[in-house]
C-alpha cells in the first residue's frame, strides 16, 4: 500500500497510542496546529504546546509563534474559529 500524505509517519502510525491521544488539532488564522495540552497546577489546560503546524501559507512557517515547542494560550484558537 502506498500512502500519499503531507503528514509525518509518526502522526499516521504513532509509536505509542497514549502520545497520539494527547494531541488535538486546533484552527488558527491561516491553517491549523496540532497541539498538546500543558496542564498547570490547577489541572486545567492553560496553555498548549505546538507539535506541528499545518498550513498552505509559507509565511505561517516563518512565524515563531507557531514553531514546534512554543506555547500558545487558548485565546489564539478562538480567533481562528471566527
Amino acid at each position: 500500500m502506498i500512502l500519499y500524505t503531507y503528514q509525518s509517519q509518526d502522526l499516521i502510525f504513532p509509536a505509542n497510542e497514549e502520545d497520539f491521544a494527547k494531541q488535538q488539532t486546533m484552527p488558527i488564522p491561516g491553517g491549523s496546529v496540532i497541539v498538546e495540552a500543558v496542564n498547570q497546577a490547577g489541572g486545567a489546560a492553560s496553555q498548549y504546546k505546538v507539535i506541528r503546524l499545518v498550513s498552505t501559507d509559507p509565511n505561517m512557517y516563518l512565524d515563531s509563534q507557531y514553531q514546534p515547542g512554543s506555547l500558545l494560550s487558548p485565546d489564539n484558537f478562538s480567533r481562528g474559529m471566527e
